[in-house]
């Protein structure tokens, strides 16, 4: 088995569609009215039109929930170009996972779904 499409729903496609173009750099495969679908390397994101965007009570690690993690070479860098753009980070710095050996930040993406960036650390 091996993983093949991560689906997301969000209130808003335009919102998302420049999200996840515009500023994570995913190429867009495919677009209709609903949905839209990403290129993740050998694996698709499907984004879908949905009512009502994620709960406001979310706490991030502590109420279930699917994260996507978008890995990066430079997670500083990333978080500091993603904040120039108006991104806040549920992080205020990366933390570690020193079990997986990655670094993390946590954000909001639109529709208030939650994402990281992830750096792998050499091991």
């Amino acid at each position: 088995m091996q993983l093949g499409v991560i689906v997301i729903l969000t209130p808003d496609l335009d919102e998302a569609r420049r999200f996840y173009r515009d500023v994570l750099g995913l190429g867009l495969r495919r677009e209709a009215a609903n949905p839209l679908i990403f290129d993740l390397g050998g694996a698709e994101l499907h984004v879908f039109s949905c009512a009502d965007p994620a709960p406001a009570a979310y706490r991030h690690g502590a109420t279930a929930a699917t994260v996507c993690a978008f890995e990066v070479a430079s997670i500083e860098a990333e978080m500091e170009r993603m904040q120039a753009r108006g991104f806040v980070f549920l992080h205020a710095k990366p933390a570690e996972n020193a079990f997986s050996g990655v670094r993390y930040a946590a954000f909001q993406a639109p529709g208030g779904n939650v994402h990281e960036l992830i750096e792998r650390r050499p091991a």
